[in-house]
């Protein structure tokens, strides 16, 4: 079970992107933060591009979902 809390959407894409997946899981969902760290890092590793692409996803996501 995944316990939200209030914080800004602004905030979370904030914080995502500080750290890849740390405005999910500010946001409760814990499991889908790690998600996102792991696919993220993964994505810097095997080139710039694909990294960015994936963080810039994860921001976004971290701002609309609830």
């Amino acid at each position: 079970m995944t316990r939200s809390t209030s914080i800004d959407p602004s905030t979370a894409a904030f914080l995502s992107f500080l750290l890849p997946g740390w405005g999910q899981m500010r946001r409760g969902k814990t499991a889908q933060g790690l998600i996102w760290m792991v696919v993220v890092i993964a994505g810097y590793l095997m080139m710039v591009v694909p990294g960015v692409i994936l963080h810039i996803l994860c921001m976004v996501e971290a701002y609309w979902r609830d």
